[in-house]
């Protein structure tokens, strides 16, 4: 592996495990404000490791075209998305939809899961078309939004502000991931390994912590659950973004 690649996946780790401390002994999981410490530094850390993976990510990419050859591993994450998206709509139909954006977004979940198990089934020559590589994106287009409108964010707020930049990050992640396996241009390179690079920080090493506070709460909660396995789709959309990175980085001479 690129020793660059490796430094950004180990820089994005150890946000992770600072995130994981914060939640456990510094920021009220809920609310999303910071009880010691100044907002700032969680800024500064988080938008550091992004801008140097995505430094990293374009800097050392190589041929997009990759990414359509043999990714066993990039397969089961794949799939492993898909379940956790399906299994996300299903909670949320079980515990009652609460809004008509509640049911918009389930259906979005079920359409992305249908894209992710078209990769994984089919990943040596991806079948389905890009429309439906199109489609299977929206759900993140309607999460930006929704955050937006469903969160009095503020800066102040780092949780539901680091959630649209989730968003973004795999928004940008599996357009640029279609790009590749659509529309190959000599650009598509820099732009899948930054993605890539950018959604394992944001989607995978940041999420996860919040996904394992979900899982203690899911347990006394169910309501929780639909949450949980959101949480737990975004972790798995990451870890495809790492390894799709990994996948198109350049070798070192």
């Amino acid at each position: 592996m690129n020793a660059l690649i490796l430094l950004s996946i180990l820089l994005s780790a150890a946000l992770g495990i600072a995130r994981g401390a914060d939640l456990a002994f510094g920021t009220d999981a809920v609310t999303g404000l910071c009880t010691v410490g100044s907002v700032w530094w969680r800024y500064a850390a988080l938008g550091a490791v992004v801008l140097a993976a995505v430094l990293i990510g374009r800097h050392c990419a190589g041929k997009a075209e990759t990414v359509r050859s043999r990714q066993p591993l990039a397969g089961v994450l794949a799939f492993a998305g898909a379940v956790c998206f399906l299994a996300a709509a299903g909670a949320q139909l079980a515990v009652g939809l609460s809004a008509t954006s509640s049911f918009v977004r389930s259906i979005l979940e079920c359409i992305c899961a249908v894209w992710l198990s078209t990769l994984g089934r089919c990943w040596l020559t991806p079948s389905g078309g890009l429309y439906l590589a199109v489609a299977g994106s929206l759900l993140f287009y309607w999460n930006v939004l929704m955050r937006f409108m469903e969160n009095s964010s503020s800066w102040h707020r780092v949780a539901p502000t680091a959630a649209v930049w989730q968003a973004l990050a795999a928004l940008l992640l599996l357009s640029s991931l279609a790009r590749a396996l659509y529309l190959p241009k000599p650009e598509n390179g820099r732009t899948l390994c930054a993605a890539g690079l950018a959604a394992l920080c944001l989607c995978l090493c940041w999420e996860l912590p919040h996904a394992a506070v979900l899982a203690v709460g899911a347990a006394a909660d169910p309501a929780l659950l639909p949450e949980l396995f959101a949480a737990l789709a975004l972790c798995c959309v990451g870890a495809l973004g790492g390894v799709c990175a990994a996948a198109c980085a350049r070798r070192p001479e």
